[in-house]
């Protein structure tokens, strides 16, 4: 850790241009360069400033808070807060609690601050930090969020330094609530719709009829028998066991870079585009998250104290992947259409009518170019809504083992450290 001088030789700027810099400039800029803008302004302004940190709520079905920490001479460091970070008591031994609760700036003497008092103190005190200073921030929708600044100058932060902050306090909370709410927007609608949808609505695709057509391999994951199910236990249960059906498929989708568009009750729609590598690299992704999904366990449901094993399919085609806005009036919803949806939903349902876990097109083969393993061929099927039969396949082999596929998928309890427990990455802040 070097020693760099806590404060510059002179105060080049003064507040108003910072707050002419947040008005005009700072909303444009991606978060990093927005906080590394703002942290060496105020020390161009004479603040001795060796550590900013800035922490924001979200909402969010996976984080609580996520922020952004600043060193001069250092790489801007990204964080997030999630809820079992809360459960675990963390927030109630942060300074930050104490700021929401009072809405007073605290301001602490690090030498002289006792470790037990907060977490951070043992950190800040390595750091060879000596003065920090804590600030609410509230957005219009009321929700606490918070500051901090921390200095190693043995005097600490001077009058004009909390005056500096002060006086940009009002202009830094509306940049941060319009960065903070870009960022939410787009986690809404990705968790709702889709990374992918979602960054065409947030580019402004909102208009009725607009779609977006791309190559891709396409994935259906249905699970069996959940209507006769879903009559016989309590709603609670009911979502319950979607829940463990869907943590069996997603993260294995997620995991080898498929994209989530739907799930249309009890069925899981998903792609993997063939931009940028191509087809066969595509099809060789949906078919790994197809027969990881497979080989996932899912625990058995109970109804009426009997036990009954849980089943599902997958079917796996390729083809022209259509999505985009239908509805009526104000009401719209981001939905895959198209004749190629349409085969996959076959596919799909001939999972059950043949008692196969797995089942892929001929199109889909094809994608694949040199298929490893080789499939073994069902023949063709009428089915609803195609003219001509659609011949379907199966792996036959499964993950080069030499092991014919299953009819059906075991049930027992998942694995927590498995793959279930994949996650998508946090989305970057903008």
């Amino acid at each position: 850790m070097t020693d760099q001088p806590t404060r510059p030789t002179s105060a080049t700027m003064t507040a108003q241009e910072i707050v002419t810099w947040l008005v005009a400039d700072a909303p444009r800029l991606e978060m990093g360069a927005f906080v590394d803008g703002l942290g060496w302004r105020l020390r161009e302004a004479g603040m001795t400033l060796d550590r900013m940190m800035i922490s924001l709520r979200m909402l969010s079905p996976n984080l609580l808070a996520a922020g952004i920490t600043w060193r001069p001479y250092e790489p801007i460091r990204y964080f997030t807060f999630d809820y079992a970070e809360r459960d675990s008591g963390m927030y109630e031994r942060s300074p930050f609690k104490v700021v929401h609760d009072t809405n007073e700036w605290l301001e602490l003497d690090v030498v002289e601050t006792p470790d037990e008092r907060f977490d951070i103190i043992p950190d800040l005190k390595e750091e060879g930090l000596r003065h920090y200073l804590v600030v609410p921030l509230w957005f219009t929708t009321g929700l606490p969020n918070s500051l901090s600044f921390a200095s190693k100058a043995e005097a600490g932060f001077s009058d004009a330094d909390r005056d500096l902050i002060r006086t940009i306090l009002p202009a830094l909370a509306n940049v941060l609530e319009i960065k903070r709410l870009r960022r939410t927007l787009g986690e809404l609608l990705a968790t709702y719709v889709g990374p992918g949808p979602s960054s065409r609505i947030m580019d402004g695709v909102v208009h009725r009829g607009e779609v977006t057509r791309i190559d891709a391999a396409m994935l259906m994951a249905d699970l069996r028998g959940f209507t006769a199910l879903s009559t016989r236990l309590p709603v609670e249960e009911t979502a319950e066991l979607l829940n463990r059906f869907y943590d069996a498929v997603v993260p294995h989708i997620v995991a080898e870079g498929g994209e989530v568009l739907k799930f249309i009750g009890d069925a899981i729609l998903a792609i993997f585009p063939a931009e940028p590598d191509g087809s066969r690299v595509a099809a060789q992704r949906a078919l790994r998250a197809a027969e990881a999904s497979i080989a996932s366990e899912v625990a058995p449901v109970v109804v009426d104290g009997v036990p009954h094993s849980v089943h599902f399919g997958i079917g796996l085609h390729f083809g022209e992947a259509v999505y985009g806005n239908v509805g009526s009036g104000a009401r719209l919803d981001f939905t895959a259409v198209g004749r190629d949806v349409n085969v996959l939903s076959r596919v799909s349902q001939l999972c059950s009518e043949l008692s196969r876990p797995l089942l892929v097109s001929e199109a889909f083969v094809g994608a694949l170019e040199t298929p490893p393993q080789g499939f073994a061929s069902l023949g063709g099927h009428v089915v609803r809504g195609l003219s001509d039969p659609l011949a379907v396949l199966e792996p036959a082999t499964r993950d080069g083992l030499g092991e014919t596929a299953p009819a059906t998928a075991p049930s027992a309890t998942p694995d927590p450290g498995g793959p279930a427990a994949v996650t998508a990455p946090a989305q970057p802040w903008v």
